[in-house]
C-alpha cells in the first residue's frame, strides 16, 4: 500500500525517502515490508502523501481533494444554479445533485486531459439546460 500511495502522490522512491530523511534502500525495504514502519515515519508519509495514517495502514487510500478541485466544484454549482434560475426551474435536491455531479464528472475529464484548462460554463450550457427543461 505504501508504494501505491507514493505513486499516487507522484513521488519517486528516492524523493519520498529524501523527504522523510532515510536512504532509498531503507525506504524500499520499508515499502516492500522487509522492515517495519515506525509511527513517526507513518505520520510523515501520511503528511507527505496527503492521506491519513489510518488509510495507509488499512490500505484504503483516498486522496484529499485539492483546493483547485474544490474551487472548480464551487464553479460547477454556481453554473448549474445560474441555469436553473434563468430557466425559472424548481428542481428537487436530487435533480440538482445529479446535475452538479454529472457536470463535475465532465470537468474532471477536462482536467485529466488538460490540467491547465479553465472552467467554462459555456461548454456545458446545453447539457445543463437539457437536464432542467
Amino acid at each position: 500500500m505504501l508504494k501505491q500511495a507514493r505513486e499516487q502522490a507522484g513521488l519517486t522512491l528516492e524523493k519520498a525517502a529524501e523527504c522523510i530523511g532515510i536512504s532509498g534502500a531503507s525506504f524500499s525495504r520499508m515499502e516492500n515490508g522487509l522492515s517495519k514502519v515506525t509511527m513517526d515515519r507513518l505520520e510523515m508519509l501520511a503528511t507527505l502523501y496527503d492521506v491519513s495514517a489510518s488509510a495507509l495502514v488499512a490500505g484504503s487510500i483516498v486522496t484529499r481533494p485539492s483546493t483547485i478541485d474544490l474551487d472548480r466544484l464551487k464553479l460547477v454549482v454556481e453554473a448549474v444554479q445560474e441555469v436553473v434560475n434563468d430557466l425559472g426551474a424548481n428542481p428537487s435536491p436530487e435533480k440538482m445533485a445529479l446535475a452538479v455531479s454529472e457536470l463535475y464528472r465532465l470537468e474532471i475529464n477536462y482536467i485529466v486531459n488538460d490540467a491547465t484548462a479553465e472552467f467554462s460554463p459555456q461548454r456545458h450550457l446545453g447539457i445543463i439546460e437539457a437536464m432542467f427543461k
